[in-house]
């Protein structure tokens, strides 16, 4: 699991196939961004949108739950590892 094709997910930048799988190599789009892991396990992510320039925040649990916060918008949905 890549963090630029969460985050990539998350700016709406990735596209989400029927089967619910992404594809791709999203690294240079996304750019620059800073992730730490907290004490109850959760990652936090903050960076700026590769191509409009919005700020977000992301935070995913251990359970692949996700919640970001891109400008204005708030996405959530959950990250399962691939067969």
């Amino acid at each position: 699991m890549l963090m630029s094709t969460i985050i990539a997910v998350a700016l709406g930048i990735a596209p989400i196939s029927h089967d619910g799988t992404v594809s791709g190599d999203y690294s240079k789009i996304v750019g620059r961004y800073s992730q730490s892991v907290d004490s109850r396990g959760k990652t936090h992510v903050r960076g700026f949108h590769g191509v409009t320039g919005a700020p977000y925040e992301l935070t995913m649990d251990k359970d692949g739950n996700v919640e970001a916060t891109v400008g204005e918008l708030i996405v959530n949905f959950q990250v399962r590892e691939g067969a």
